[in-house]
């Protein structure tokens, strides 16, 4: 996947904390026109099936043994505050 590497890339440091892997994930966001598009196309998703993308994407992410953190960060997306919050967040340009 290739929004996934563009994530990787931005996601170095293994010691940030989720709150900052998801700020920084949204601020890529707004840089990248894809990577929004692929973020904002998971939000608009009904919950349930926004929170199977995600728990398939977290599963693939430990088998790729992706950093905690970032697993982390991107499990919020599946709960209905983080989704909240990033459309806000994106939608704050």
């Amino acid at each position: 996947m290739k929004a996934l590497s563009k994530i990787r890339a931005v996601f170095r440091n293994r010691d940030d904390s989720p709150s900052d892997v998801i700020a920084t994930l949204l601020l890529a966001a707004k840089e990248d026109p894809d990577l929004r598009r692929r973020i904002e196309f998971l939000l608009r998703l009904p919950a349930m099936q926004r929170n199977s993308v995600v728990n398939t994407a977290l599963h693939e992410m430990e088998l790729r043994d992706e950093a905690p953190n970032i697993r982390a960060a991107f499990a919020t997306l599946a709960t209905e505050e983080g989704a909240l919050a990033a459309r806000r967040a994106l939608d704050s340009d």
